[in-house]
């Protein structure tokens, strides 16, 4: 008899520890999830984009806030625009007299813009201001329009 309490036991044992080490796989697998998002997220960065089509020209605003103008490589096609930002932010934050949080973020942003129609890319211009670039490109083909009365 003792043989047979002390076998259902061990099973019952090594059930507990199977599903101990499932709950602390399970537990590892979510916090490299959570480590893995956060890092996408956190050096990771699209910036956001206005696309403006006039008559004669299509301009585009890109947000690049932190960004110094000397960062920035820009690229113009009669197709798209390229740009290309290498960033560094360091953030120091204080509260009272104890906790201090250091955040750097380093890397490259890449972001390509399609434009809407075929524009000439040598007569680009660009500016830079405030954190927004804005890129000023003619349109190869420029509509006209006409009010016309109607009868």
């Amino acid at each position: 008899m003792k043989h047979r309490n002390y076998r259902k036991k061990t099973i019952l044992d090594r059930k507990g520890l199977i599903e101990r080490m499932l709950e602390d796989t399970s537990r590892t697998i979510d916090t490299i999830r959570q480590d893995l998002e956060k890092s996408v997220v956190d050096y990771t960065f699209v910036p956001g984009k206005d696309i403006i089509e006039t008559d004669e020209d299509i301009v585009v605003h890109i947000d690049l806030p932190g960004i110094k103008k000397e960062d920035i490589d820009l690229r113009v096609t009669e197709n798209k625009l390229k740009v290309k930002a290498d960033f560094d932010f360091e953030m120091e934050v204080q509260k009272g007299s104890y906790i201090t949080l250091h955040d750097r973020k380093k890397g490259v942003l890449r972001r390509t813009v399609r434009f809407p129609k075929k524009v000439m890319a040598e007569e680009a211009e660009a500016t830079f201001e405030n954190g927004v670039l804005t890129v000023e490109v003619p349109k190869q083909e420029k509509e006209e329009s006409f009010s016309i009365k109607i009868k």
